[in-house]
């Protein structure tokens, strides 16, 4: 299982935070190297892009810092960063529907003027023959992740890939701990059921 930042999490993080509202930039660097790392695997699973996912997890920092003065140490400094990045994801998910939207008529309706190569959509491509066969495999998870209805997505990221505890993702999500549970639950079945018609996992 994938060990979160937040196992190691310094007991210091609303000392820091305090500093930074003084203006000490010193002492935000240091929030920033100690939870960029997690920020950016969480949101580059959502995205899907690494390029977009380094320009969220960076307007994450960002929005944090205009934000300090409104922050209280009643949580972890982290989780309240993971809801600046989940909000973020969830904009950036909007704005894309809406995108694809404005201009999938048109590329419906133009497709026959071009090679089926130019028409293929941007994806994750198969991985490579030469590559190991766990590599493959999380290829294929990213995959079929991204195409999981955002609510069970954004809880079996944060359980069963951040390993965050239900509590903690309940407030995130601002559900209950049961619904948290059963969102993994769900989540987790039609992703064995999708990778095992893949041939990645039995069945």
């Amino acid at each position: 299982m994938t060990t979160s930042i937040d196992d190691h999490e310094e007991p210091d993080d609303w000392l820091l935070v305090s500093r930074a509202r003084s203006g000490d930039e010193d002492a935000f660097a240091e929030l920033i190297g100690r939870h960029q790392g997690s920020i950016f695997a969480f949101i580059v699973r959502h995205v899907d892009d690494a390029e977009t996912a380094r320009d969220l997890a960076q307007e994450t920092f960002i929005r944090a810092w205009f934000a300090l003065e409104r922050t209280r140490p009643q949580a972890k400094f982290s989780t309240w960063l993971f809801q600046i990045a989940l909000n973020l994801c969830r904009d950036h998910a909007r704005s894309r529907w809406a995108r694809q939207s404005r201009t999938s008529e048109s590329l419906v309706r133009r497709e026959g003027e071009y090679s089926g190569e130019e028409r293929e959509f941007p994806h994750p491509g198969p991985t490579p023959d030469h590559q190991a066969e766990a590599t493959e495999a999380l290829h294929a998870l990213d995959h079929e992740l991204a195409k999981l209805p955002t609510d069970l997505r954004e809880a079996f990221i944060f359980g069963a890939i951040e390993g965050r505890p239900h509590k903690e993702i309940a407030e995130l999500l601002k559900i209950s701990p049961k619904a948290v549970e059963v969102r993994i639950y769900r989540a987790r079945k039609v992703l064995i059921e999708r990778l095992s018609a893949l041939g990645i996992v039995a069945p």
